[in-house]
């Protein structure tokens, strides 16, 4: 079971995201027991749950209740209308599209529920949100979930963090002792107080082409509890996170990692990876091929070592075959290429910084 923190959402938060389901008769630390979060968390402004744990929180609400919801509307959104209104998401083609099709799904679903898009917000899109809750519940921690929803499900259709332009609420800027502010994660700036609930988003993402996706996909995205507290920090891109792996992977040995390992590792799947990295404009081998020949050069540079021992230290069993690989790396060979830059003092410098780096010295 996890142990309460002092950082992430506090205990209130979590008290009034369980609101609904208390009004409808459920216990709510049985809740908490079954997702396995600390139940003296609830309630308590000096513990927290992370990102993954209110993942966990919120899936766990919505089936017990079989609410879209969580009970914070006099009717059910039964979870079964969720399924529906995703497949109508992975028809679309652009953000724009999806976004549109999400207000027309929604308004169909729930009296309660009550978006729209609002055309006249200077050079942003408005998508207004109404919630119509039952007394008793906290309308601002739900407003926060939904749009926490929002976020996450765009980013995770476009492949990429969702640019926001502005968020408005009607409440208050919430404040916690430890001093968490739940709206960051967002990266925009944000209006309280305002007449209205709305999520702003930029004109140009509207012609967005949203990354293929599949039902099975979403499963396993909220199988795996992704952090939704992760995104208050830069998002590494997938050239990024493939790198990273592959210098782990490069350091422990593997020099020509397959696909299939680098994915599992990423949380992915290799078809998946590969469409991730093409959107970036980068390939799989070309990026594995590119380490090990940045690798090579600093060796060449940074260290004493004659060219076929070099070869043996990236994996090359030939020094034919090191050779032949490093001319198409660095266009010349290795001895020329160490004759022609072993003079330039800042090369020398980079290359020695590379080398320690990547060895872990």
């Amino acid at each position: 079971m996890a142990k309460q923190a002092a950082e992430g959402l506090d205990g209130i938060a979590v008290k009034g995201l369980l609101q609904g389901a208390v009004l409808k008769g459920h216990d709510p630390l049985e809740i908490l027991r079954g997702t396995r979060i600390d139940p003296s968390v609830y309630g308590n402004a000096h513990a927290g749950i992370d990102g993954s744990a209110l993942v966990r929180l919120v899936r766990q609400i919505q089936f017990t209740l079989d609410d879209i919801y969580l009970g914070f509307f006099a009717h059910n959104c039964r979870m079964a209308l969720e399924t529906e209104r995703l497949l109508a998401f992975l028809h679309c083609s652009t953000f724009g599209e999806a976004l549109r099709v999400s207000i027309r799904f929604t308004d169909a679903m729930s009296t309660d529920v009550g978006p729209w898009i609002s055309e006249e917000h200077g050079p942003g899109l408005q998508h207004i949100c109404k919630y119509m809750t039952v007394p008793g519940v906290d309308r601002d921690i739900l407003v926060w979930i939904r749009f926490v929803w929002i976020y996450h499900l765009f980013s995770w259709m476009l492949g990429r963090p969702l640019a926001l332009r502005e968020i408005s609420v009607r409440g208050p800027k919430p404040t916690q002792l430890n001093g968490f502010d739940r709206f960051a994660l967002f990266r925009c700036p944000v209006k309280f107080n305002a007449p209205v609930d709305a999520l702003s988003y930029d004109r140009n993402d509207l012609t967005v082409r949203l990354a293929p996706r599949s039902i099975n996909e979403y499963d396993e995205y909220y199988a795996g509890a992704p952090d939704w507290f992760a995104s208050v920090e830069q998002e590494q891109s997938w050239r990024e996170r493939t790198q990273n792996v592959l210098i782990e992977l490069q350091k422990a040995g593997l020099w020509s990692a397959p696909i299939e390992v680098v994915a599992a590792r990423l949380r992915t799947r290799p078809r998946r990876l590969r469409q991730d990295l093409a959107q970036e404009g980068e390939s799989f081998l070309d990026i594995r091929t590119r380490l090990r020949g940045e690798l090579a050069s600093a060796y060449l540079l940074a260290s004493d070592l004659p060219v076929t021992s070099i070869g043996f230290e990236l994996g090359f069993s030939e020094p034919g075959s090191f050779s032949r690989h490093f001319i198409s790396w660095a266009g010349m060979a290795p001895s020329a290429f160490r004759a022609s830059h072993i003079s330039d003092a800042a090369k020398v410098a980079a290359a020695t910084a590379l080398l320690n780096e990547r060895r872990g010295d």
